[in-house]
């Protein structure tokens, strides 16, 4: 049970009314996600919780009272929560004020009920240890339920009425056989790892996502590259998964530059699109399989009907379901204008991404405002995974993910939130995975005398171990500006270096909606190189598709040092034309 969560349930509503918080499960793959989702629906919850599962997480809408009598008994905290259940039964809100404070062993307390025959071997410091356990569970429910619960507000935990409110919600507590029997050992070796027992693994926040050329072309050697080694990225392709890029934008189509007296557009190099923002929302309840996204019912329903509004097929051709919106954030169609734009521009200079032919695939996940949740990013990713493994091949070889989720090293274990779990499940299945390291490398006034610099303040899914992590560098003199200011710092909160890589991120030229181009800046910008760098790597070396730890490698063991330390700049500044001459 993560501290985030909790926090989030800590927060009374302004209307009023009981707290009831977005959370995701994790679920153990052993027990899988349906035991739980017919746990929700025996007990009348799908309408008021709203679960759904993808994959092995399931996100909830739940009140601390659901949380509490119906989620954590199928967690780690089955004990303690069966000790505390039964202290509420006997002995009330008086029981619940008492054992705040007493650390008297549960059983040794006057009107305590006899040890359950399966306890009979605790020794006296297991029951001592139970008991602190149970008394540190109360302390914290109790602070809730006073900080949460609008008719408690602003009463002490210790007041007579919150521990009577707690008392209420552990008699209701809902347990089921498996909850109150001690599992056999299998081997009977009288060693047992109870973790693996109980189908919930984690609960945490749905977090917030944030979004976190071509003059820069150069700068990683791109354009030397392109010319060197004839690459032609036409048969790869790559998902943004971001805020949506402009399919009508004319620096996503190919153009036929042999027109007369000017080029002419041809076809959107855009392939599909999907609207993945509030996932909820998108996936109605005839997309699911009683709660569980089923992807060949549930794919349709989030892919947007790019072809009838570009004008490439009728109506009745296309059996998809989202009409075509133009995004309104910007983030998302900059970023994949970096991956790959080109516009021959009548009496101006042509606009050149780092791959001018590649295809794109937009996947979004950010709203109009630029934000989305973890939970939409997790669902998009293991959608890229269902597309290939249909397909047979990697219709999508890569994953650009320049987003940035706050990442609490005190609630979490770094590089094992969801998203992280996804991302790493995502390269083993072959695709390459670019994520930005985050802008949270300083957090003060422009002017500084240095002491606001933040260090291991990578952000998720950056803190993923096999992705590539990218920082920012100056878009043409990295040599001399190093690295960004705002660029975020390694190592991870469990020690390992990153970033991995930099790359241009300040002030970089990309398009924007409505045939608009603009300079934005940020590690965003600054993984959108290294996407291109590694699908140009694959385009001329199609036998590294499907290895992106290869990828990885080379781009890391190519990168230019620039003289700056080893958390801030990685292994240095992407360099695309010395990676394509090491293999």
């Amino acid at each position: 049970m993560r501290f985030d969560a909790l926090l989030a349930l800590a927060h009374a509503p302004e209307d009023g009314t009981e707290p009831r918080e977005d959370l995701i499960l994790a679920i153990n793959e052993e027990h899988g996600v349906e035991q739980i989702l017919q746990r929700f629906r025996n007990l009348n919850m799908m309408n008021d919780c709203q679960p759904i599962a993808s994959g092995s997480f399931i996100a909830a809408k739940l009140t601390l009272r659901e949380l509490v009598q119906t989620v954590l008994p199928k967690t780690n905290l089955n004990r303690v929560i069966r000790d505390a259940h039964d202290l509420a039964n006997r002995q009330g809100g008086s029981g619940i004020a008492d054992a705040l404070h007493d650390d008297t062993p549960a059983t040794a307390r006057p009107g305590a009920v006899p040890e359950r025959a399966s306890d009979v071997h605790d020794t006296s410091a297991r029951r001592h240890e139970r008991t602190r356990h149970q008394r540190w569970f109360l302390r914290l429910l109790t602070a809730i339920v006073a900080e949460s619960y609008p008719p408690l507000r602003d009463r002490r935990p210790s007041d007579p009425e919150v521990s009577g409110e707690v008392a209420g919600m552990l008699t209701g507590v809902h347990l089921e056989p498996e909850d109150t029997e001690r599992p056999a050992d299998p081997a009977g070796q009288g060693v047992l790892d109870h973790r693996q027992r109980y189908p919930i693994l984690s609960v945490t926040a749905n977090r917030q996502a944030s979004s976190a050329v071509v003059r820069s072309r150069a700068t990683v050697k791109a354009d030397a590259a392109e010319q060197v080694f004839s690459v032609n990225c036409s048969s790869i392709g790559w998902a943004v998964v971001d805020s949506g890029i402009d399919a009508r934008h004319p620096a996503f189509y190919d153009w036929n530059t042999a027109a007369t007296p000017e080029p002419t557009p041809s076809r959107s190099r855009i392939p599909r699109a999907f609207n993945f923002v509030g996932v909820r929302r998108t996936l109605s309840l005839d997309a699911l399989n009683d709660g569980r996204i089923d992807w060949p019912m549930a794919l349709p329903y989030a892919e947007i009907d790019l072809a009838t509004d570009l004008g490439t097929a009728q109506p009745s051709e296309v059996p998809r379901y989202q009409r075509y919106t133009t995004p309104v954030d910007p983030h998302g169609t900059h970023i994949a204008g970096i991956i790959g734009a080109w516009w021959p521009r009548p009496g101006q200079e042509e606009f050149r991404g780092i791959c001018p032919r590649i295809q794109l695939y937009d996947f979004r996940v950010l709203g109009d405002e630029g934000t989305g949740d973890e939970f939409s990013i997790v669902t998009a990713l293991q959608a890229i995974r269902y597309i290939n493994e249909q397909a047979g091949r990697f219709v999508i070889a890569g994953v650009n993910i320049s987003l940035s989720v706050p990442h609490d090293v005190a609630s979490h274990s770094t590089g094992w939130t969801p998203v992280c779990i996804e991302c790493d499940r995502l390269v083993r299945s072959g695709v390459v995975v670019v994520a930005a390291a985050g802008n949270s490398g300083y957090a003060g006034a422009v002017r500084t005398l240095g002491k606001d610099y933040r260090g291991a303040s990578i952000s998720d899914p950056g803190n993923a171990e096999s992705v590539i992590t990218v920082g920012s560098t100056h878009r043409s003199n990295p040599y001399r500006h190093g690295v960004s200011y705002f660029s975020s710092r390694g190592p991870t909160g469990d020690g390992r270096p990153k970033p991995d890589l930099l790359a241009p991120g300040e002030d970089i030229d990309g398009p924007v909606p409505d045939q608009g181009i603009a300079a934005l800046h940020g590690t965003s910008q600054a993984a959108a190189h290294v996407s291109g760098a590694a699908a140009m790597l694959l385009a001329r070396n199609r036998e590294l598709i499907g290895r992106p730890e290869r990828i990885k490698q080379i781009l890391c063991g190519t990168a230019t040092d620039l003289g700056r330390e080893r958390h801030f700049q990685g292994s240095g500044l992407v360099d695309v034309l010395r990676a394509m001459q090491s293999v």
